[in-house]
């Protein structure tokens, strides 16, 4: 049986679970969902679930610098074991490569990988770790449901990666 190790964070006041193995972060639930939402990306996996800092202290300290607008990159190892598509994993990859503070539209996306909007949006939905792929870059999205997050969320973790350092770190010393 896998054994996956679990812990929280606070994502601008939602709780947001994630779950990582010994070799790395591997899910991150929609915000306010438990961390059995995992099973939807998984669903023929069996997990022994383990509430452990020690195993998840490295991953809790990275995700909060980088919600403090401490962090632009993570250097923690990711191990979704998700079996997405060759042209998912392309999207994923791409996502990735979008610089921090930076956007990129749906369309301009797909026009760059050569795929069709619905296929991006169909990866994106898949994806098990929409905090460390991020989502919130690709924008212009419409209303499309099945997104872990919505577009609340998404502007909050934009603003983040937006406001200059000096204004962050003002709002650091405040906190």
């Amino acid at each position: 049986m896998q054994r996956i190790y679990w812990d929280a964070v606070n994502v601008d006041g939602q709780k947001v679970f994630y779950t990582v193995t010994d070799k790395g972060l591997n899910f991150v639930s929609t915000p306010e969902v438990g961390v059995s939402q995992i099973l939807d990306f998984y669903p023929l996996a069996q997990f022994e679930y383990v509430h452990a800092h020690k195993e998840t202290d490295q991953y809790r300290k990275e995700l909060k610098k980088y919600l403090k607008g401490k962090r632009d990159t993570f250097v923690f190892s990711i191990d979704y074991f998700v079996d997405g598509t060759p042209q998912q994993e392309e999207v994923w990859q791409s996502i990735m490569e979008i610089p921090y503070g930076k956007t990129l539209s749906l369309a301009s996306l797909a026009d760059q990988l050569g795929q069709s909007t619905e296929d991006v949006i169909a990866a994106m939905q898949a994806c098990p770790i929409w905090l460390a792929v991020p989502m919130h870059r690709v924008t212009e999205r419409g209303s499309v449901a099945g997104f872990r997050t919505d577009e609340a969320m998404d502007e909050y973790l934009r603003g983040i990666e937006q406001k200059p350092k000096t204004e962050l770190k003002e709002l650091i010393k405040k906190a």
